[in-house]
C-alpha cells in the first residue's frame, strides 16, 4: 500500500505533499480558495507549471476543485478521497486526539474481529506459522515500545492476509498508514510477561483451533482492552 503514496522527490512531489498537508490539516477551510498560482509558487519557490500540475493531483483526491472566477477551492471533507494513501498520511501527519483518529480506530474496531474469525476458518498452515512467528516476534519486542507497535502492526498484518478476503486486507493496509504515522506507547502495563502476552496468545490459540466465533471474541477483547497497535 505505501507503494500507492505520491512520490516526495522533487519540487513536483513537494509542492503535492506540502499543499495536501495545508489543506487537510486545515490551513485552507473547507470553501476557501486558496492562493493563486503566481502566489503559491513565489512562496513555495516553484513555477506555475509546477503549482498547476499539484493542484491536478489533488484534484483527483477530491481535496479542492477548481471553478472559473473562484479559483481553486477546497471541497467538503466528505468528497476527499479518505482511503488514498496520501491523504490518509496528510491527517495523521501532526496526529492528536483528533475526530480523525477516532474514526480511524472504529473502523479497525470493526472490521479486525471479522478478519480474526475469518482467519480461523480459512487459514493455511502456511499462514498459521507466519501468524505464530509473529506472535514470538511480537513478545520479544515487549520491553521496547516501537518495536512493539510495528510488531503487533506486522501480527494484525498476518492475521488480516490469512483472512483470503482482498478487501479487508487493503482496508487495513490503509488503516496502518494512519496507525503508523500517529505515535503511541502500546506496550502492555502488565509485568509479567506471560500475562502481558496471553491476549494475543488467547487469539492464536483460537485461530489455530480453527474457532471462528472465539477468536472474533479474542480480537475484540484485544482491541477493546487497549493492546493492539493504535
Amino acid at each position: 500500500m505505501a507503494d500507492r503514496t505520491y512520490p516526495a522527490r522533487g519540487l513536483h512531489g513537494r509542492v503535492v505533499h506540502s499543499l495536501g498537508i495545508r489543506i487537510v490539516g486545515g490551513m485552507y477551510a473547507v470553501g476557501e480558495s486558496l492562493p493563486n498560482e503566481d502566489a503559491l509558487g513565489s512562496e513555495l519557490g516553484v513555477s506555475r507549471t509546477v503549482v498547476r500540475e499539484a493542484i491536478k493531483v489533488l484534484i483527483g483526491k477530491g481535496l479542492v476543485e477548481v471553478r472559473p472566477k473562484v479559483g481553486t477551492r477546497v471541497r467538503a471533507r466528505r468528497s476527499w478521497h479518505l482511503l488514498d494513501p496520501d491523504v490518509l498520511r496528510w491527517q495523521f501527519e501532526n496526529v492528536a486526539a483528533t475526530d480523525d483518529w477516532r474514526e480511524l480506530l472504529e473502523v479497525q474496531e470493526s472490521i479486525s474481529p471479522t478478519a480474526a474469525r475469518l482467519a480461523a476458518e480459512r487459514h493455511d498452515a502456511r499462514e498459521l506459522l507466519e501468524i505464530q512467528a509473529a506472535l514470538r516476534r511480537l513478545q520479544a519486542a515487549l520491553l521496547e515500545p516501537e518495536a512493539f507497535r510495528a510488531a503487533s502492526l506486522d501480527f494484525n498484518e498476518a492475521i488480516f492476509a490469512a483472512s483470503h478476503n482482498t478487501l479487508l486486507w487493503q482496508v487495513n493496509a490503509v488503516i496502518r498508514l494512519g496507525l503508523e504515522s500517529g505515535s503511541s506507547d502500546i506496550r502492555p502495563d502488565e509485568e509479567d510477561e506471560d500475562e502481558a502476552m496471553s491476549p494475543w496468545q488467547d487469539l492464536v490459540e483460537s485461530i489455530g483451533r480453527r474457532d471462528g466465533p472465539g477468536s472474533e471474541k479474542a480480537m475484540r477483547n484485544l482491541l477493546t482492552g487497549g493492546n493492539a497497535a493504535r
